[in-house]
């Protein structure tokens, strides 16, 4: 059976025992990639991760454990279909490390058209979210996520998002690419002023706000069966518990008074 994949790579200034620990543990996983993770470490043993208590833990099974060099992940998909696999690779190069990651186990059949497109647009934003946190410290990092289901499609979700009446009361995203600069005033008051490190219309975003303790924020914007699913994730650092409640509280009201209907999975 014919199989796509694709792979891409970044560099963290940290060493590859660093990134290894982002990748390998509870704590690790957390502070990049969902808020809510569970790990045991070893060949057999499993990553599970949740962006809401409610969704449930995804699985993925470890195939290779290699510690500061390799590890392989899986997920099974339905029966009959080959399980999704991702290899992360540690190289260290002059003081850095190089990770490069690869993800296979694509089909040729239109019904993982979705999946492959979605996980491509999506890992870039990951990368450069591991690559922040592993700089300053997993230790001190605390992601605070909004997840929402949404009845739009999601190009009218980034359209409302991005949108006047969204992030963009003032100020625009338009034309800007990684490494520029950019000044907004969401809806609700709130300045964001900082870096872009990913700017995709497709609903993929990437911020860094030195200036706001910093913190990094990422947008995700992904379509499920013509509807979408909205997510976005701070990373804060050194915080305290009533901080990161405060910006969970102001994020949830931003997004739940943009989208009238949004529902998040647990959410009363």
């Amino acid at each position: 059976m014919n199989e796509r994949k694709y792979e891409m790579e970044i560099e963290i200034a940290a060493t590859p025992e660093e990134v290894w620990q982002a990748l390998s543990t509870a704590e690790g996983f957390k502070s990049w990639f969902a808020p809510i993770a569970e790990v045991t470490p070893g060949v057999g043993g499993a990553i599970c991760a949740s962006w809401e208590p409610a969704m449930g833990m995804g699985k993925e099974n470890i195939e290779i454990w290699e510690p500061g060099k390799h590890l392989r992940i899986t997920h099974d998909r339905s029966e009959g279909a080959p399980p999704s696999v991702v290899d992360y690779l540690l190289e260290g190069r002059g003081g850095s490390t190089v990770l490069r990651l690869v993800h296979s186990g694509f089909g040729a059949a239109a019904s993982f058209d979705n999946e492959l497109e979605s996980t491509r647009l999506a890992w870039p934003v990951f990368l450069k979210m591991m690559k922040h946190s592993v700089e300053r410290g997993i230790a001190g990092c605390r992601n605070i996520t909004v997840f929402r289901m949404l009845s739009e499609s999601r190009d009218a979700c980034v359209a409302k998002l991005m949108g006047p009446k969204g992030l963009c009361a003032e100020g625009t995203l338009d034309g800007l690419n990684a490494g520029d600069t950019f000044h907004l005033r969401a809806a609700d008051g709130q300045e964001l002023r900082g870096v872009v490190t990913h700017n995709n219309p497709a609903g993929y975003f990437c911020f860094e706000l030195p200036q706001a303790g910093d913190r990094m924020l990422a947008i995700f914007c992904e379509n499920c069966g013509g509807a979408a699913m909205l997510t976005t994730m701070w990373l804060l650092y050194d915080v305290t518990d009533d901080e990161a409640e405060q910006v969970r509280r102001r994020w949830s009201a931003l997004v739940d008074g943009l989208f009238e209907q949004a529902v998040a999975a647990g959410k009363e």
